[in-house]
């Protein structure tokens, strides 16, 4: 029983085949051994019953007796060829351990199995006959339906006229024999084989044929199109080296009765189609059909769809939609829709029943036929990079790609991901072997993309699929496409499309844009050069400037409304409203594009529009920080108003500059672009605008430590202001003065001014120099080792710069919490605070406070005795430190290094940490 199983064929002459060949059996008795034992495989057929099968209703006395010595000659028959455990003998009976193509084809149908009769060689009576009548049931049964999805076959008729001669009385076989001669046009003598049907069985059964076969003769004399279904096959070649979608696939496991396969143009639909269609083809046994239906109206759609289905063109009824429903009906066909622009046009080629699948592909969603059919949608992106490596990798080789896998990654950014992009460009290369893959970068870099990723002898090009899809678009839609095309940031807000004009939604449902989440959308990289080229822009940029310029007026009216130098008529349609945090989060969301559209205008030489929204955007900078963007911004607006010849607008963009450089450590350069805007102001005659620059100029001086010069602007601009009658003017010059006291040591001098400009911010309602002040109030009680007030004045700035999202004071805040906490003898919390500063200073790109932060978080490591980690902290301090110079801060640094390493028994670290503190300390006492 554990030895290898032999093969026992029965549909046929009767053989066993083993490991050394043919068992060489002899007799119909011994071939009939074999059938009968096969026909009851792996169970045990008693000794009774193989005699009935074997001799019949009267067998001889010696039956038994003869059945033993056949049963002893089969056994060594099928050990010689390999088989000495197959025929096993068990209580009562006998069993046959092996595979039998009978039971095989139970289970497959599978009509190659068979050679001839059943058991050909043998006599078997009894219940062994009928199996052999069952065997030959199922085989004639299997015929006909392997024939009946295959009557257009042109050896369709032969095979069914042989079947019907040798069974004349079985009306499904003259049913599928009728069908064949009708597709062939043989009407004649399709009604000619109902004929002789009826009078055979008329003669020899006093019969009629049944009602199904009756109805098909009648459909015959009708020439019903109905009849004409054929079993279409039209499905394209698979596209060459398919690579990723897996996901999807995975969706469309189920087969959901209609599919939408939408997306951008070029991201492969047809292929991604056409790939499944060939994946699940085997599952819809009636046929695949494939239809263009760029090419085709509705009706001529319909029309090809009838053809298809074996319809000719004289046979198509009054309603062809119904006749294409009927001959669908009951079936399971696939059918493949390319390219589809509207819904109206699927409509009446959507089958009647859900055996059938409709497959569409479409750069439109189709929206609109899922409010009449469950529609599954699946919507293709871009593929991943390593997608678009595979891919260039199936069509490249594997070797040449290795070879140049940089190039190779800058050939997938260049092509943007896009299947059709990348497809192109390997065909070029792959028609070059030996030109480089750098070769192709450099020439997408150099020249347009869209003139390169062409082919010689293929008209379907990126820019020819981005054409098609334009085309279809409303005048609106294709204006603001236009304008979007010229947005220089990487995705935009919903409502400045709306802004801009009509057409959004169609846009997305084209997938000429797309919708990138958080109510932001955005245009491939290849799509925007294609708008940029599609036609005239007319004023689109400066109708999106001059959104931009509303947005950023009404953002500034609510973060800081001192900044009043540009008015501009109020505004209903915003995407905010008056609460400041909303503001800055809309703010935050179109930071980048902000910088972007600045370059923008001033590329454009729409220098009005630069230094405005440059100036717009200066509170909330001062609430966000990211000062490195706003050198570049304020620097472009510098040169925008003085082209303009506008003194005013340049000498307050000067002042911006100014700040912008001392917040990122270039204060020299800082204190000349201020004393321009003085000079400016002053010759103006804006005392307001003079009062600004003190403070500002005092700010640089204190920075500088440079601390006597620094009160002196203080000093003036207090007066200035007073004389402008500026009162908050007046409160932030007291409060620098007394920051500038912390700084000098002399926290005592601090507190009286600090406490005065205190009183003017709460009762102007001015939360965010509140909070400043607080700050600076905390450090005046901490100099004087007065922790408590520090803070609980420290906590106080902490939570206005929260409630006011200003996360620069909310890095200051928690800085100072975290250095008092030290001071306190809590270094566990201290590292709290400091590591949430930290955080923030890293979130706002202010090299100078992270450097303050990691240098103390690397004093509070030290006081907790964590070494390691401390010298971690003072080496990054230290790395920051040198891109944001401040020698004062730097010395510290080294100090407590020195520290450390002294702490750490690294005596020449410490003494080289000590020697560069004392040479810069040194350094700002001479400066």
């Amino acid at each position: 029983m554990g030895g290898p199983r032999g093969e026992v064929r029965i549909l046929g002459p009767v053989e066993v085949c083993g490991p050394h060949g043919r068992a060489a059996l002899s007799g119909a008795r011994q071939h009939g051994i074999i059938a009968v034992l096969a026909l009851r495989a792996g169970a045990t057929v008693p000794v009774e019953g193989l005699v009935d099968v074997l001799w019949g209703e009267d067998p001889p006395r010696t039956a038994v007796r003869s059945l033993h010595s056949y049963v002893a000659r089969v056994r060594q028959a099928l050990a010689d060829c390999g088989l000495p455990g197959a025929l096993v003998t068990k209580p009562g009976g006998y069993q046959l351990d092996a595979t039998v193509d009978a039971e095989l084809f139970e289970r497959t149908r599978d009509l190659s199995l068979w050679r001839g009769e059943p058991a050909a060689g043998t006599e078997l009576f009894g219940w062994g006959r009928a199996e052999i009548h069952r065997l030959r049931e199922q085989r004639i049964t299997a015929l006909e339906v392997h024939w009946a999805d295959r009557l257009d076959h042109q050896d369709a008729i032969a095979e069914l006229e042989r079947l019907v001669g040798s069974h004349p009385t079985r009306e499904r076989l003259v049913g599928l024999l009728m069908r064949a001669l009708h597709l062939d046009g043989r009407h004649a003598d399709a009604l000619e084989a109902f004929r002789k049907l009826r009078s055979r069985l008329a003669d020899e059964l006093g019969t009629d044929p049944g009602p199904e076969l009756t109805a098909l003769h009648t459909a015959i004399l009708r020439r019903d199109p109905a009849l004409q279904s054929a079993k279409p096959a039209q499905l394209p070649a698979r596209a060459g080296h398919f690579t990723g979608r897996a996901a999807e696939f995975a969706e469309l496991a189920c087969l959901p009765p209609i599919v939408v396969v939408s997306g951008v143009a070029g991201v492969g639909k047809t292929t991604f189609a056409v790939e499944w269609a060939h994946r699940v083809a085997e599952r819809f046994p009636d046929g695949q059909v494939f239809l263009d239906l760029q090419r085709l109206t509705p009706a001529q759609a319909l029309t090809e769809m009838l053809h298809s289905l074996g319809v000719p063109s004289d046979r198509v009824s009054a309603d062809p939609a119904a006749l294409y429903r009927t001959l669908l009906h009951g079936k399971r066909v696939l059918i493949v829709l390319d390219d589809v622009r509207r819904a109206r046009d699927v409509l009446p080629l959507v089958p009647g029943d859900q055996g059938n699948l409709l497959l569409i592909t479409s750069r439109d969603t189709l929206s609109a036929l899922g409010t009449r059919h469950a529609v599954h949608t699946v919507r293709l992106g871009l593929l991943s990079e390593p997608e678009a490596h595979s891919l260039l990798t199936g069509i490249l080789g594997e070797t040449r790609v290795h070879a140049e896998s940089a190039a190779t990654t800058d050939l997938v950014v260049h092509c943007g991901r896009l299947p059709l992009a990348l497809r192109i460009a390997a065909a070029r290369l792959a028609v070059r072997p030996g030109r480089r893959i750098a070769d192709l970068v450099r020439e997408l870099t150099r020249n347009d993309p869209l003139d390169v990723l062409t082919v010689d002898g293929d008209d379907r090009t990126v820019r020819t699929v981005f054409a098609s899809a334009h085309r279809t678009l409303s005048e609106p839609a294709a204006r603001l496409f236009r304008v979007l095309g010229e947005h220089p940031g990487a995705s935009f807000p919903a409502d400045l499309a709306d802004a801009l004009g009509p057409g959004l939604d169609e846009l997305v449902a084209t997938h000429l844009v797309s919708e990138v989440g958080n109510g932001r959308y955005a245009l491939h990289d290849l799509v925007r050069l294609f708008a940029r080229q599609s036609g005239d822009l007319g004023d689109g940029v400066e109708r999106m400037l001059d959104r931009y310029l509303t947005i950023a007026h009404a953002a500034g009216q609510v973060l800081n409304p001192r900044h009043d130098l540009v008015t501009r008529a109020p505004c209903d349609d915003l995407p905010f409203t008056a609460d400041r945090a909303e503001v800055l989060a809309c703010l935050d969301a179109e930071r980048d594009n902000m910088s972007h559209v600045i370059r923008l205008a001033a590329r454009r030489g729409l220098h009005r529009e630069t230094w405005q929204l440059a100036y717009l955007l200066t509170s909330y900078f001062e609430a966000r920080g990211n000062w490195a963007a706003r050198v570049e911004q304020c620097e472009h607006a510098v040169t925008a108003a003085r082209a303009l010849g506008d003194p005013r607008a340049e000498a307050e963009m000067l002042r911006g500059l100014g700040i912008a450089l001392q917040m990122t450590s270039r204060i020299a350069e800082a204190m000349v672009v201020q004393r321009q805007a003085l000079a400016l102001v002053r010759e103006a005659g804006d005392l307001r605008g003079e009062a600004r620059l003190h403070n500002n100029i005092g700010n640089a001086h204190s920075e500088l430590r440079e601390f006597g010069q620094a009160l002196e602007s203080y000093q003036a601009a207090t007066r200035v202001h007073g004389a402008a009658g500026d009162e908050v003017g007046v409160a932030l010059a007291r409060r620098n003065l007394g920051y500038t006291y912390v700084r000098m040591g002399r926290p005592d001098l601090a507190v009286e001014p600090l406490f005065a400009a205190l009183e003017t911010f709460r009762a102007k309602g001015n939360s965010r120099l509140e909070a400043a002040t607080l700050m600076s109030l905390g450090n005046a009680f901490h100099q004087l080792a007065d922790r408590a007030p520090a803070l609980r004045y420290f906590g106080d700035a902490l939570r206005i710069s929260r409630e006011v999202t200003d996360h620069r004071f909310e890095a200051d805040a928690l800085a100072h919490l975290g250095v008092t906490q030290l001071a306190l003898g809590d270094p566990a919390v201290a590292r709290e605070h400091l590591t949430a500063s930290l955080e923030v200073c890293r979130a706002l790109g202010d090299r100078h406070r992270e450097a303050s932060a990691l240098h103390h978080l690397g004093e509070t490591e030290l006081a907790l005795g964590d070494l390691a980690a401390a010298r971690d902290h003072l080496v990054a301090a230290l790395a920051a430190r040198a891109q944001a110079p401040d020698e004062f801060e730097e010395a510290s640094v080294h100090r407590t290094a020195a520290d450390l390493e002294g702490r750490c028994g690294r005596w020449t670290e410490a003494a080289r940490h000590w020697a560069q503190a004392l040479a810069l300390f040194t350094s700002c006492r001479r400066s």
